[in-house]
């Protein structure tokens, strides 16, 4: 396996942290910086989550500059000298007439080296929302650290430790709204959590109410869906709340194998049938036979067929052993963008067993990227838009399937999750027409 450089085109720790504040429905989140460091962060949370009804003619006021979604105090020269303070304190002032239940306001990574004390500025400006202050997201995090650091932030000031448990409920943990179809994904899950007789409290995070955010030190049990975004929040919400996790040693439930393994691990923590996970994987497998029969009837190209995949290490891991075990299809590429520290060993580990000298990048730029699939020709390719692009570069680019962010080419107004039992539909069917 050849291991490349660690150079990275991903979002930052700076979107890792407006995506947290943004991933609850009541919430708006104030960016301490330049504008043009909100624009794309802004764009993103007005496509990417359902809000109320905008007026956009409501939002040319100051801090918003046209877009309905993280405003920001624009600060210039003289603010870094002087410092922020007028300016924050103006616009908590304004959005809190706005009526959202929390506020988040984070420091750019420019302002959070002049010295100013966003907690101290927020208490001063007596407003009466719940505002949760995030002084640096760090200078080189990934979008996964940012997140997940600024997710504990704000489960700490708005969560305390509770006796009064639902019965036989969860917490979703791992998932963002900036991931490519997390709304159907996270349908999915909560589609077969149903089947077995579980409720889900929330979705950490990720579309989800502020109140049912409150209510999540009611739940029994935190489940991890990707690990990279969600081990470290899991672990602290054991260590302040008592809930227990599960799903933090397996890869995320992508492919049939890893979502039986996935769904069982839920089921055998409350004691309940494993029947209905039996029942998907069956009716799942017996829709599937005759197309996959039929493909291999007519052209035959299923088996052996070289791909290239690009993903977090969660969802590179069991896409891969899925592609590789059930299809017959031929891995000759694999990047990893997010490294989570056990499906990335489990990843190696499996690689190492079954398919020497496949090429493994971490983080790779386009030039490498440009590289490896020059050098290793797959027919299909599934990542994201970045990966896309740069396959057309190649004299012979490969039929392209997307698996992950940044991806937004596409509108799906279906259900049509990546994830769980229906997700194999979802996978099968794009491969099939790709070839």
């Amino acid at each position: 396996m050849n291991n490349f450089s660690k150079a990275s085109h991903r979002p930052d720790s700076l979107i890792g942290a407006i995506a947290a504040f943004e991933g609850i429905q009541e919430s708006c989140t104030l960016l301490n910086g330049p504008i043009g460091c909100k624009m794309y962060p802004s764009y993103m949370s007005s496509m990417l989550t359902s809000h109320p009804k905008i007026v956009l003619a409501n939002y040319f006021d100051d801090f918003y500059f046209g877009q309905n979604r993280v405003p920001c105090t624009y600060i210039d020269q003289q603010d870094f000298v002087y410092g922020s303070e007028s300016k924050v304190t103006r616009a908590l002032k304004q959005i809190e007439q706005r009526q959202h239940g929390i506020i988040g306001v984070i420091n750019h990574s420019g302002t959070s080296i002049i010295g100013d004390d966003l907690s101290r500025i927020i208490q001063n400006s007596d407003i009466k929302t719940i505002a949760v202050a995030v002084e640096s997201t760090g200078f080189t995090g990934t979008f996964a650290s940012g997140f997940q650091d600024t997710v504990i932030q704000i489960l700490d000031s708005i969560t305390n430790k509770t006796s009064q448990k639902i019965p036989m409920s969860v917490n979703i943990i791992g998932s963002t709204i900036f991931h490519y179809n997390w709304e159907n994904d996270v349908a999915e899950i909560k589609r077969i959590l149903e089947l077995l007789g579980i409720e889900t409290v929330s979705v950490i995070c990720a579309g989800e109410s502020l109140v049912n955010l409150q209510k999540a030190a009611q739940a029994e049990l935190n489940v991890v869906l990707n690990e990279e975004y969600g081990d470290r929040i899991a672990t602290y919400l054991e260590a302040k709340l008592g809930i227990p996790s599960v799903n933090l040693n397996s890869s995320a439930p992508y492919g049939l194998s890893a979502s039986e393994i996935w769904f069982k691990s839920i089921a055998d923590f409350f004691k309940v049938s494993c029947k209905p996970i039996t029942f998907e994987s069956c009716r799942v497998r017996k829709k599937c036979y005759p197309a996959l029969t039929r493909a291999s009837a007519l052209i035959d190209v299923l088996r052996g067929l070289p791909f290239a995949i690009f993903g977090d290490s969660s969802q590179v891991y069991s896409l891969t052993s899925f592609f590789y075990e059930y299809l017959g299809m031929l891995p000759v590429a694999i990047g990893v963008k997010e490294v989570g520290a056990k499906s990335f060993e489990s990843l190696k580990q499996y690689l190492a067993k079954n398919l020497q000298n496949i090429s493994l990048l971490i983080n790779p730029d386009q030039f490498e990227l440009l590289d490896c699939l020059n050098q290793t020709a797959p027919s299909l390719l599934f990542g994201s838009s970045v990966e896309k692009h740069v396959s057309l570069m190649l004299p012979n680019p490969p039929q392209f399937i997307p698996i992950t962010f940044p991806y937004y080419e596409r509108v799906t107004l279906t259900n049509r999750p990546l994830i769980g039992f229906n997700g194999v539909l979802t996978i099968i069917e794009d491969v099939l027409n790709a070839i």
